[in-house]
């Protein structure tokens, strides 16, 4: 993965946990700091999986079955 992907990653890994920890932050018996480092691996890990299973590059056009 080049150094572009893989920024696009992390940017796109740091606006999904800000949506997912909205709300669970900040308040009175809120979740720790500790919590949003959490799930931000967790989701990073998730899109990095899903970005190697995808192919190198799609093939334009129609294949034609054999």
């Amino acid at each position: 993965m080049n150094r572009d992907e893989e920024w696009m990653l992390f940017d796109k890994a740091c606006e999904i946990t800000a949506s997912a920890v909205r709300g669970a932050m900040g308040g009175t018996d809120s979740q720790p700091a500790s919590y949003v480092g959490d799930v931000f691996t967790a989701i990073h890990k998730s899109l990095r999986d899903a970005a190697g299973e995808m192919p190198d590059k799609a093939k334009a056009g129609f294949t034609s079955a054999s």
